[in-house]
């Protein structure tokens, strides 16, 4: 497991180069997509809206 991301910027930073990877998968992928690709996309769009909503919880925590 990585290290805990602290501070705001480090955690948005996070967050932009997970979608940037995500747009790259996505920008990759050719006609037709065949449901496995589907399935490898939505799982990355699943584990980014995680991390979304850990980095929302501990900012609560921390006021």
């Amino acid at each position: 497991m990585g290290k805990a991301l602290q501070g705001k910027e480090d955690q948005f930073s996070y967050i932009k180069n997970r979608v940037s990877m995500l747009n790259d998968v996505v920008q990759s992928v050719e006609s037709p997509v065949d449901d496995e690709e589907l399935k490898r996309v939505e799982d990355m769009i699943q584990s980014l809206n995680q991390k979304v909503e850990r980095f929302r919880q501990d900012r609560k925590e921390g006021e």
